[in-house]
């Protein structure tokens, strides 16, 4: 989409976008985070992850002091970070983690899912999920009845695996749910599974209604599969120079840095010139 006028609100995927490879928001990056705030730039965090996960984050990039947001589970749960209310929210059905369920035994694959500051898992902990552990700083339990000791509420869950599996496995789960959930391939291994209908951009759309913001005021920025929906929908939609090719077709602007070379400053140079001039 074609921005009009000046942008004044800055969405930013985390991983891949605004951290390093080490899960690390970058000196210079957060300083010029800082700065857009200053200048009354709204800065919103939209993530894959539970809000627990993007929480050290937003406290880093002082969203509490200037106001900013965060859209938790891939559109699932909007938040305004200063009181933690939840602006919106959406669940799987019962019916869907059932058959994810299944599906994962069915090919070997992990499953898991968030509880209240902890990540539930049905099987052994692979990498992926000890990695998710740690830099969520959220404890693993393993229940191999999945299904009794899940949350009422689940929002998302991800089905972990070998990177060839979930590839060759996507467009098959995706065609075998649709209707039911939406999938996505966000990170080599691991698919993100949320309600039908569900991702990023319908999360922004709810927030953008809430406080009155049209998508042309907006400069959204992503990496990955998940992100393709909010770059579709916002004024100007941003890849990282390190997304897939496939992502890169469906932005306006795609940097020429990497997240890990500082690309969000280059992002804040580029569309908000009076934060930092080129």
């Amino acid at each position: 989409m074609a921005a009009t006028g000046v942008p004044n609100v800055l969405v930013l995927d985390i991983d891949g976008t605004t951290v390093t490879s080490q899960k690390c928001v970058d000196p210079d990056t957060k300083d010029a985070l800082l700065q857009l705030q200053k200048q009354g730039i709204r800065l919103i965090l939209a993530s894959g992850r539970p809000p627990e996960g993007v929480y050290p984050i937003a406290r880093q990039l002082r969203l509490q002091q200037f106001g900013g947001y965060i859209v938790a589970f891939n559109g699932s749960k909007v938040i305004e970070y200063k009181t933690k209310r939840c602006l919106y929210e959406q669940y799987l059905s019962k019916e869907t983690l059932r058959s994810l369920w299944y599906d994962a035994r069915c090919y070997g694959l992990g499953i898991m899912t968030y509880g209240k500051g902890k990540i539930i898992t049905a099987s052994e902990p692979d990498p992926y999920v000890r990695a998710e552990s740690s830099w969520s700083h959220m404890p693993i339990v393993l229940h191999e009845d999945f299904l009794k000791h899940a949350p009422k509420t689940i929002y998302q869950c991800l089905l972990t695996g070998k990177p060839e599996q979930l590839q060759a496995l996507n467009p098959l789960l995706s065609e075998l749910y649709l209707g039911k959930a939406e999938v996505f391939h966000s990170e080599p291994s691991c698919l993100e599974v949320t309600p039908c209908r569900v991702d990023k951009s319908l999360g922004l759309k709810k927030l953008f209604c809430h406080l009155d913001i049209s998508p042309s005021q907006v400069v959204c920025c992503g990496d990955s599969y998940n992100d393709i929906g909010m770059l579709r929908y916002a004024g100007v939609g941003v890849a990282m120079a390190n997304a897939p090719q496939a992502v890169k077709e469906f932005a306006d602007y795609v940097t020429c840095r990497s997240n890990d070379e500082r690309g969000i400053v280059e992002v804040v140079r580029q569309f908000f010139p009076s934060v930092l001039p080129a």
